[in-house]
């Protein structure tokens, strides 16, 4: 799947590169990451991520906690999210809590989570 054009009306996706942070494919990150554009995750991350959008991609797997104005979920994560929109792509994987004011969730999606609205 390509995140490009499923989310294509999404702004940052289309703002020029190097206006984020990005944990690559292979990395793995411990403790708290703050931004205030977009954290992409190709890698590992156990911890906190804090940023105004957030995506996981297709390797990519989070553990911890989330919070963001927008969460796109195509890899794996399990832990906690906040956010006012979270959207999961047919490739997420999502165990825990998921606190927002708006959910997408694609067909084929894996979720084990509570809902919580906000």
């Amino acid at each position: 799947m390509n995140v490009r054009s499923k989310f294509s009306e999404i702004d940052f996706l289309n703002s020029p590169t190097g206006s984020g942070t990005v944990v690559s494919s292979g990395s793995v990150f411990e403790g708290r990451l703050t931004s205030q554009n977009l954290i992409t995750v190709a890698g590992f991350v156990k911890g906190e991520l804090n940023a105004s959008e957030v995506v996981i991609e297709k390797e990519g797997t989070v553990e911890g906690s989330i919070f963001a104005e927008h969460v796109i979920i195509i890899g794996s994560f399990e832990g906690e999210v906040s956010s006012n929109k979270i959207t999961v792509a047919s490739t997420g994987i999502v165990r825990g809590v998921l606190s927002y004011k708006r959910v997408i969730i694609d067909d084929g999606a894996v979720l084990d989570v509570r809902f919580r609205k906000i």
